[in-house]
């Protein structure tokens, strides 16, 4: 297998640099022609060879020869360049091939097409029944409305599937992280900031230096808090996902500034967040995903070295990981970013004001992951999530001023003027900022702290709860932050859905591949008994299954179910296209 690897790598590089190589060929054969071996013995064999190939092309025309030549070498290229530079295992393009070639067949599509509209009006009726009693804006009112007019909508637009409620019981996975006994002070707190700078750009320095000084505050505590020295540094972002699409965007031009990357790729572990696909998708970057392990569901450094190659930029660790909720080995990830040189991303979009705490709270075992650690390079993490900030907020950090230079995107030849920007977004919201720091302020460490501890404690009472009180269930994993997943071998466990779900109201994320569900603690839990509602819940769900453990799934419950089993997932993809674009129709068009 090794002396594969070596050949494969040898062609890669000859594949990538072929002009270098050319002229080394070029260089080497005419060294060769010069010699007395040459003379004797090679040009007897050469002889023959141009023999042969006279022989074989006689019965061919001229530009027959010609064009052979030129499509054998643009068929042979193409399958170097398929075998070399794939991103994808190859089970899976061959699949994907096939499924593809079987939907160009008119009857094939035209079934697909036709159980895709099935589903879709399904979505939609479900989608909109929810709004009955509000008339559809199409256009502007010929007359603004007056104030009173105003709040009357925004009230009857709040109330639908009434969410305030939803959250104040305590029913929702994730979604809202703020909540308990001081939340409506805290929230009046939040938009007496928003309102003080409702108008403040950071784009305009000059107008709002304010705003400077409180996003760099930010940054700075941020960078503190996830062990980064002086040297540490960052941007205020839109959220998880614009931090790693920036994080991605800085270790492609570092790289290939430095380094002379043009076919760049990273390493993630297949439970890696999907904004790391977007941001190769946006950025033309190749993805090579590793499998977890089947038991921890971390992920395993081995497995991603292999896939590691001198177009790789960086690899990627989670801390926690979106689905299951377990950390992965950092420190083990670090060593294998350091012996092949690239940068080591850490994801704690999710963990963000939690994970730094850990070790105080008595998990010993919790893996090391930020700044500290020889070979992390960069780290996300949300201040709108476990930071307690309003949605649109999230903080991207690196080790050091020489990748973070590369996430600018500077236009120095503008005719309207010299233009660059820090991220994503030219203008943005200095309310978000102003909000962002009076969170962290208001908080400080001994709030996150106590945050965090209620939080952990929650966790571990639920995991307790399925691993030592509930019969039928199994965790997913050692909860190593906010989630809890867990699974059955006893029966499908996506028949919760039903049960705990729609009967008792409470919000889940389920999980595929393996079939699983999760539960994310936040603040809004920490208010009255909702963690032990959930857990008599959950029992008295999981009772109500076991009774009958084999029965098919219904409802809701076989969408998943039935969307998990379907091989092409292109399908999968179509409904997807569908649904979003049925999000953005003001009232259902059947």
């Amino acid at each position: 297998k090794s002396k594969v690897k070596l050949v494969l790598f040898c062609f890669e590089n000859m594949y990538v640099r072929w002009p270098q190589v050319l002229a080394l060929v070029g260089a080497v054969s005419y060294g060769v022609l010069q010699t007395e071996w040459y003379s004797t013995c090679g040009s007897v064999f050469v002889s023959e060879r141009l023999q042969q190939f006279n022989d074989f092309a006689d019965k061919y025309e001229h530009w027959q020869v010609v064009i052979g030549s030129v499509l054998a070498w643009i068929i042979l290229s193409r399958v170097v360049s398929f075998f070399l530079h794939r991103n994808k295992p190859l089970k899976t393009i061959v699949f994907d091939f096939v499924f593809q070639s079987l939907r160009k067949i008119p009857l094939v599509q035209k079934k697909v097409d036709e159980e895709v509209t099935k589903n879709l009006s399904g979505l939609e009726k479900d989608l909109f029944k929810k709004y009955v009693g509000w008339k559809p804006n199409r256009k502007l009112p010929e007359e603004g409305l007056v104030d009173t007019e105003i709040y009357e909508q925004l009230n009857q637009l709040a109330s639908i599937a009434d969410p305030d409620k939803r959250h104040a019981d305590g029913k929702v996975t994730g979604t809202v992280y703020v909540g308990g006994k001081d939340f409506a002070a805290y929230t009046k707190l939040i938009l007496n900031a928003y309102a003080r700078f409702a108008w403040a750009n950071p784009l305009h320095l000059d107008v709002f230096p304010g705003v400077r000084q409180m996003e760099s505050e930010v940054v700075r505590m941020a960078c503190t808090l996830f062990g980064g020295d002086e040297d540490s540094c960052g941007c205020h972002t839109s959220g998880g996902t614009e931090s790693i699409l920036m994080a991605l965007k800085a270790y492609r031009e570092f790289y290939e500034l430095n380094h002379g990357v043009t076919r760049p790729n990273i390493v993630v572990t297949r439970t890696a967040h999907p904004a790391f696909d977007k941001a190769c998708e946006y950025f033309k970057i190749g993805i090579r995903k590793a499998n977890e392990d089947e038991i921890t569901r971390k992920a395993v450094p081995s497995r991603m070295a292999s896939l590691i190659d001198n177009n790789t930029i960086c690899i990627v660790g989670s801390c926690p990981q979106y689905p299951h909720g377990c950390a992965d080995p950092i420190s083990d990830l670090a060593v294998v970013a350091r012996k092949y040189n690239v940068g080591l991303h850490v994801d704690c979009c999710l963990g963000s004001f939690v994970v730094p705490f850990m070790k105080e709270l008595g998990f010993d075992d919790f893996p090391d992951f930020d700044f500290r650690v020889d070979g992390v390079t960069s780290i996300s993490a949300d201040t709108h999530k476990f930071g307690c900030a309003p949605k649109g907020s999230s903080i991207v950090m690196y080790k050091s001023a020489d990748l973070l230079k590369c996430q600018y995107s500077m236009y120095p030849n503008w005719p309207g003027g010299v233009y660059g920007t820090p991220a994503m977004a030219g203008s943005r919201s200095g309310p978000l900022i102003a909000s962002t720091w009076t969170a962290m302020m208001h908080h400080g460490y001994s709030g996150y702290l106590n945050n965090a501890r209620f939080i952990m404690g929650a966790v571990m009472k639920i995991a307790n709860a399925i691993r030592d009180d509930i019969d039928g269930l199994e965790l997913m994993c050692e909860p190593q932050g906010p989630i809890v997943a867990w699974t059955s071998k006893d029966f499908n466990v996506l028949r919760l859905l039903e049960p705990l779900g729609k009967t008792r109201g409470w919000d889940l994320n389920t999980l595929q591949f393996p079939a699983a569900i999760h539960f994310c603690v936040t603040m809004a839990h920490s208010d009255g008994d909702a963690v032990d509602r959930f857990i008599a819940d959950l029992k008295a769900s999981t009772e109500e299954v076991m009774e009958e453990p084999d029965n098919q799934l219904c409802g809701q419950a076989a969408m998943y179910g039935q969307s998990q089993q379907i091989p092409d997932r292109s399908i999968i993809t179509d409904l997807l296209k569908g649904y979003l674009a049925m999000a953005n129709e003001v009232e259902s068009r059947h």
